[in-house]
C-alpha cells in the first residue's frame, strides 16, 4: 500500500527539476550572446548611422546569422585588457574585434579560427625620388649649406695659421694680404682634399707644423663629410631599399606607444618616436618628422585611405605575423562552432576581407 503512495510521490519530486531543466534550456536558447567590441577601424567601429560595422563585426553578423544565433553588441574600452578582464569575468561572452592571437593570452582565453592573416608593416611618403634627385635635395637643404659652410670656415684658419708664419720667408704666400691669404686658402683645401699639387708648399717649422695638424684634421673632416652626405642622401630617399631589407634601426621609424611595433621594436632595442595614435604617427610622416610608421598593416591601410589618400602608402613587407580572432573563454561550445563555420568558408574569407 506504501508502494501506491511513494510512486506517484517519486515522479513529483522529479517534476520541478525537469520542469526547472527545460525552462534554463529556454531561457539559454533565448538569451542573446553578449558581444564585446570596440572602436578598433577597420575591424570595428560605428557608422554614420550608428550602427557597428567593419571587417570583424560583419563577418561576425553573417557567422550568426547562419548558426541563427542571437547577440547583441556591448562596447567596451579600446584597452584590450579591459575586453579579456570583461570576458574572464563572464560579463561578455566573446569579443568581436581586431584582436591578434599572442602567446601570452592564450592561455587565458580560447581564440577562434584567424579570420585575417596580416602583420606589422610600415607606411612611408608617397612619391620616392630616385638617387639623382635625392642628392640634389639635400645639396639644396639648410643643413648642407651650414655643413659645407663650417668646413669652409675651419680650411680659412688652417690657410690663415700657415700664412702667418710663411708670409715673410716664403713667396708663395707672400705680396699682398689678398694674394697671400688667397694662396694660404687654396694650399689649406688641396691638402685636406688629398689632392696636395705640391705647387706651394711651407718652409718654416711653424708652417710644417701647421701644415701636418691641417692634414690630419682634414683626413677625418674628408670622411666625415662623404659618410654623412652618403647618409643624408639615404634618408631623403625615404630609405625605400632599408625598408626592404627590414633594417629599422637606420631610419627614423615612429610608432604607437604600447602597441604592438613599439613592443616589436623595443624587444629589437630600436629607438622609435612614440606618439599617442596612430594619425599623429602618420600625420608625423606626412610632415618629414619621420621616415616610417610600423604599426598595423590593416589599421594603416583604412587610416591612410581616409585621410591621407595618395600622400602615404604601406610596403608589402611585414616584420611580424599576427593572426586575427575572436575571443572566447575556454572550453565554450560556441567557440568549435564558429571555428567549424570558419574553416568551411575559408576560401571566401580572403575576398571578404579585401572588399573592406
Amino acid at each position: 500500500m506504501k508502494s501506491i503512495f511513494f510512486i506517484p510521490l517519486l515522479l513529483f519530486s522529479f517534476f520541478p527539476l525537469s520542469f526547472a531543466a527545460e525552462v534554463s534550456h529556454s531561457l539559454k536558447t533565448h538569451l542573446k550572446l553578449r558581444v564585446a567590441t570596440r572602436n578598433d577601424p577597420p575591424f570595428s567601429f560605428k557608422g554614420v548611422d550608428g550602427e557597428w560595422e567593419g571587417i570583424a563585426v560583419d563577418l561576425w553578423r553573417r557567422i550568426t546569422a547562419d548558426l541563427n544565433i542571437p547577440f547583441e553588441f556591448v562596447e567596451l574600452p579600446a584597452e584590450q585588457d579591459v575586453l579579456i578582464n570583461n570576458l574572464l569575468n563572464r560579463k561578455v561572452d566573446v569579443v568581436v574585434t581586431g584582436i591578434g592571437v599572442e602567446t601570452n593570452l592564450v592561455k587565458r582565453v580560447a581564440f577562434s579560427y584567424p579570420f585575417l592573416t596580416s602583420g606589422l608593416g610600415v607606411a612611408y611618403k608617397s612619391s620616392p625620388v630616385s638617387s639623382l634627385q635625392a642628392v640634389f635635395r639635400f645639396m639644396l637643404s639648410s643643413e648642407f649649406l651650414a655643413v659645407v659652410c663650417g668646413m669652409g670656415f675651419l680650411t680659412f684658419i688652417a690657410g690663415l695659421g700657415v700664412w702667418i708664419f710663411e708670409r715673410k720667408k716664403n713667396p708663395h704666400f707672400g705680396g699682398s694680404f689678398i694674394h697671400g691669404i688667397g694662396n694660404s686658402f687654396w694650399w689649406a683645401a688641396v691638402t685636406m682634399t688629398t689632392i696636395g699639387y705640391g705647387d706651394k708648399v711651407p718652409r718654416t717649422v711653424g708652417g710644417r707644423t701647421v701644415a701636418m695638424i691641417w692634414m690630419f684634421v682634414g683626413v677625418v673632416l674628408l670622411s666625415f663629410f662623404t659618410a654623412w652626405i652618403t647618409a643624408g642622401v639615404a634618408l631623403e630617399k625615404v630609405n625605400l631599399d632599408i625598408l626592404k631589407l627590414k633594417d629599422l634601426s637606420q631610419i627614423r621609424v615612429a610608432t604607437v606607444r604600447d602597441s604592438l611595433g613599439s613592443y616589436y621594436l623595443k624587444k629589437r632595442h630600436i629607438r622609435a618616436i612614440l606618439f599617442n595614435n596612430l594619425e599623429e604617427a602618420l600625420e608625423a610622416v606626412k610632415e618629414r618628422k619621420a621616415d616610417a610608421v610600423l604599426d598595423e598593416i590593416e589599421e594603416m591601410r583604412y587610416l591612410i585611405q581616409k585621410n591621407f589618400g595618395g600622400e602615404l602608402e604601406v610596403s608589402d613587407k611585414t616584420f611580424a605575423r599576427i593572426d586575427y580572432a575572436f575571443a572566447f573563454r575556454q572550453g565554450d561550445d560556441l567557440q568549435r562552432e564558429v571555428d567549424a563555420w570558419i574553416i568551411a568558408h575559408i576560401n571566401e574569407l580572403k575576398s571578404y576581407v579585401s572588399l573592406h
